[in-house]
């Protein structure tokens, strides 16, 4: 009996060891050769030297006050962090973590592949150049899905914050829970798509959001010139702001040409930013157009589109900017149906000034929008602030 107890207790501690074997910490500082993270790695300290740190397909790994600031040199064509397939990544502490040649993302997202971040700790992601803080590169990028952590992600020259970067496309983003701040680069969305870039559908229910762009791009959705799917919002507290001529939420600006000879009344010619249908079905959403250039808060940017919009649910807000209403269209912009049910907590919509038409429904010179429909009554509302509560 003794002894196979002894035999029981070698055996128990056996697989003790190998559990902890799993788990091993990895000072970057100490590294001096490119490195592989296994799954239960925990990443810990300031890399030191121009190494690239990837992650092993399928893997779970911790980032525990990690550093890695990318330099951007012309040999370092990687990003600070490169998942080698599906991957997750677990936050503690305070990271941060920089890409390294201009063209490479913070946090690389392989296209067709799923990178998702939890964690309690703290993450500050962005690009040393022209791409996302995390999302994909040249070669386009894959889903994100973010479930916690305290996360600022800013996006270089042309890119999202979380998305794809100029020129490119990436897949579904998706955010439940943590804290999102998303500063898109120049022509880029905060969350979404680049300029002249593509993304999937953009959900959110959870969490709290805070997304910007810098020019030309929705905070929510589409780049300059750039598309978008759906864009979902179910719950969080979400505040998103476009830039100029852009959406809020949903699609960025399109182009105008300004050909003298073109037929003035046919302004479908320069739509070129397209996001799909923008559906509220819960949360705290409160939305700005830009102030000086035409931007609507929900809706269609100037020279561009986007599909049905759907409130549901929710507290919502939308004040638009110049020329802009505040759920509908911008200068020049066409959307879908609009329609607001009785199930949302309350509504507020705001257009620029009495030259625009409505709070709800078109910019000043729109395209066309769809049926307007607000507690089963159909028609543009032109009142403004106004106030919806069932």
């Amino acid at each position: 009996m003794k002894r196979v107890l002894i035999i029981l207790s070698a055996l128990l501690l056996a697989l003790s060891c190998n559990k902890m074997d799993g788990v091993k910490t990895v000072d970057l500082a100490k590294l001096s050769a490119d490195y592989k993270a296994k799954d239960g790695d925990i990443l810990t300290g300031i890399l030191d030297g121009n190494y690239k740190i990837t992650i092993a397909d399928g893997a779970t790994v911790t980032l525990k006050n990690a550093v890695v600031y990318g330099v951007d040199e012309r040999d370092c064509k990687w990003a600070g962090i490169t998942p080698l397939g599906d991957a997750t990544l677990v936050l503690e502490a305070s990271n941060i973590v920089r890409g390294f040649d201009a063209g490479f993302p913070g946090i690389l997202v392989p296209k067709g592949k799923t990178l998702t971040i939890k964690g309690n700790g703290k993450l500050d992601a962005s690009s040393n150049g022209y791409a996302p803080g995390i999302g994909g590169d040249d070669d386009n990028g894959g889903n994100i899905v973010i479930q916690g952590g305290t996360i600022r992600a800013t996006g270089g020259d042309g890119a999202a914050a979380i998305g794809s970067m100029r020129f490119r496309s990436c897949g579904d983003i998706t955010i439940s829970g943590g804290t999102v701040t998303a500063i898109g680069g120049d022509d880029g969305a905060g969350i979404g798509s680049g300029l002249e870039g593509s993304c999937g559908n953009i959900t959110i229910s959870g969490g709290t959001v805070i997304a910007e762009s810098v020019l030309s791009a929705a905070g929510i959705g589409c780049g300059h010139l750039a598309t978008c799917g759906k864009i979902s919002i179910s719950g969080g507290d979400v505040t998103s702001r476009g830039g100029d001529d852009a959406a809020g939420i949903g699609s960025g600006s399109g182009d105008d040409d300004d050909d003298e000879d073109e037929d003035e009344d046919d302004a479908s010619d320069d739509v070129t930013s397209i996001c799909g249908d923008i559906t509220i079905s819960g949360g705290t959403v409160t939305v700005h157009g830009h102030s000086i250039i035409a931007a609507v808060a929900i809706g269609s940017g100037c020279n561009a589109r986007c599909g049905n919009i759907l409130i549901s649910g929710g507290t919502v807000t939308a004040e638009g900017g110049y020329k802009s209403a505040g759920i509908g269209t911008s200068e020049r912009g066409s959307v879908g149906n609009i329609t607001i049910t009785n199930g949302v907590s309350q509504v507020t919509a705001k257009k620029w000034d009495e030259k625009t038409p409505h709070s709800i429904g078109g910019g000043v010179d729109y395209v066309s929008i769809g049926t307007v429909t607000v507690g089963g009554k159909e028609g543009p509302i032109s009142e403004s602030p106004f106030v919806y509560k069932p």
